[in-house]
C-alpha cells in the first residue's frame, strides 16, 4: 500500500507511526519543519529508512506572502507519489485545507486527536480554524480516534460519520535509542508538558502539599510551560517540595527527566488521550491519572497505574502515596507499562490496525460497501 501521511503537528506521533508503516508499505510523510525539529531533534536528521520519504515544510500562515507555495508543494508531492490513501492529522492550517480540497479524489483518513477542545485557552479557537474543522470533518472516508470511549462520543458529535469511526490507540512516545532503567528517585513525581487549565496543576500542587503534611517524602517536578503556570508560580517557587523547570523540554532532555521520575501524575480535569501517558509507556513509568476521556483505556487501574476521579485531591494524594510507599508495586507497574508499550500498544501493532482503517477508507471511497465494516469492526 502507498500511504501519504500528513501531520503539521504531532510530529513525533506521525514519525513513529510512519516508520512502523514503512516496514510493510511505502510511506510519504509530510511534516511541519519547526514542529518536527522541536519534537524529533536529532532523530529527524538521522531518519533514513527504506520505504519512508520525509518532506518538511516551513511554517507559513495566512498572512505569509508565500503561504500558497506550501499548498502547491503538498499537492505536487502527493500527486507524484500517487498514494492509495491519504492520512491526515487534524492539525489544521490554511495551506492544508487548500491542498485537501484539490486532492479529494484520494481516499482520506482523518485522525481526530481532540474531538472537543480542552478547557482553558484551547477552547478559544480562531473562527477561521473552527470553520476549517467543520468542513474537514465532513471530508474523510474514515476517522481514527484514540479510544473506544472517545469513539462513542464522536458518533454522537459527528452523526454523519456514524459507522466510519474506528478506535486505534496512541503508541508509546520516545527515542528508540534511549535506554532508561528503573533507577528512579523515590518520591519524584512528574507533572509534564504544556501547562494549560485542563492539565489540573492546581490539584497536583494540593496533592503534593497534602502528602508532605502527612510526612510522605515527595518532590513535585513541574516541567513545561503554559498559561496556567503563571497562576501558581509564586506558590510553587516558595515551596521546597517542588522543582520547577519552566521551559519547553527538548527531545534530548526527556530521557533524563523520565529516568529520575518515580511516578508520572496526570490530574487532568478533561482530556481525550495523552502524549504524556504515551511517554510513560515507553520509559516504563507507573502513572496516577484521572479517569477522563480514553486515558483509562491505556492507564489500566492496578496494572500500569492507578485511576482517580477528576478534581479529587484526597483520592489523588492517596493513590500517589500508595505507589511512593510501595516501591515493589511501583516497579511492577512500571514493568507492566513497558510491556504494554512493546506488545499490544507497540507501533507495529498500531500500524497494523491503522492499515486496516486505510483499507476501510479505500473500500468506502470506491463504493465497495460489501467489504466495508461498520464502527467496531476494525477495533478487535
Amino acid at each position: 500500500m502507498r500511504i501519504a501521511l500528513i501531520s503539521f503537528h504531532f510530529a513525533e506521533y506521525a514519525f513513529l507511526l510512519g516508520s512502523a508503516l514503512a516496514d510493510q508499505h511505502e510511506v510519504l510523510l509530510i511534516l511541519n519543519k519547526e514542529n518536527a525539529e522541536r519534537e524529533l531533534g536529532s532523530r529527524l536528521s538521522c531518519a533514513d529508512k527504506p520505504g519512508l520519504k520525509i518532506v518538511c515544510l516551513p511554517e507559513r500562515g495566512l498572512k505569509h506572502p508565500l503561504m500558497f507555495l506550501n499548498s502547491v508543494r503538498v499537492i505536487s508531492e502527493i500527486r507524484a507519489f500517487s498514494p492509495d490513501v491519504i492520512h491526515c492529522q487534524e492539525a489544521i492550517n490554511d495551506y492544508l485545507m487548500g491542498a485537501l480540497v484539490v486532492l479529494r479524489r484520494f481516499p482520506l483518513v482523518l485522525t481526530v486527536h481532540d474531538h472537543v477542545p480542552h478547557s482553558g485557552s484551547d477552547a478559544r479557537e480562531r473562527k477561521r480554524l473552527v470553520l476549517y474543522k467543520r468542513f474537514l470533518r465532513h471530508m474523510p472516508d474514515i476517522v481514527i480516534v484514540h479510544g473506544e470511549r472517545i469513539r462513542g462520543e464522536c458518533e454522537g458529535l459527528m452523526p454523519w460519520l456514524r459507522g466510519r469511526i474506528v478506535a486505534v490507540p496512541h503508541g508509546p512516545l520516545g527515542d528508540t535509542t534511549d535506554q532508561v532503567e528503573m533507577n528512579w528517585e523515590q518520591g519524584a513525581l512528574l507533572f509534564f508538558g504544556r501547562i494549560e487549565q485542563y492539565k489540573g496543576l492546581r490539584y497536583f500542587i494540593d496533592a503534593v502539599k497534602s502528602l508532605t503534611a502527612q510526612g510522605v517524602v515527595v518532590k513535585g517536578i513541574i516541567a513545561g510551560t503554559g498559561q496556567d503556570l503563571e497562576l501558581y508560580r509564586a506558590e510553587i517557587e516558595a515551596d521546597s517540595s517542588f522543582e520547577l523547570i519552566d521551559r519547553y523540554i527538548g527531545d534530548d532532555e526527556v530521557p533524563g527527566l523520565f529516568g529520575r521520575t518515580n511516578i508520572v501524575v496526570l490530574p487532568y480535569t478533561d482530556a481525550t488521550q495523552s502524549g504524556v501517558v504515551a511517554m510513560a509507556l515507553y520509559y516504563g513509568r507507573p502513572v496516577v491519572a484521572t479517569d477522563v476521556g480514553s486515558i483509562g483505556e491505556v492507564v489500566r487501574d492496578g496494572y500500569n497505574g492507578l485511576l482517580v476521579p477528576p478534581r479529587d485531591v484526597p483520592a489523588l494524594a492517596h493513590a500517589i502515596g500508595r505507589l511512593v510507599e510501595d516501591q515493589p508495586l511501583s516497579a511492577t507497574m512500571g514493568r507492566n507499562a513497558s510491556q504494554l508499550g512493546k506488545t499490544e500498544l507497540s507501533w507495529a501493532a498500531i500500524a497494523d490496525r491503522t492499515a486496516e482503517a486505510y483499507r476501510l477508507a479505500m473500500a468506502h471511497k470506491s463504493g465497495e460497501k460489501g467489504g466495508f465494516q461498520p464502527a467496531g469492526g476494525a477495533q478487535s
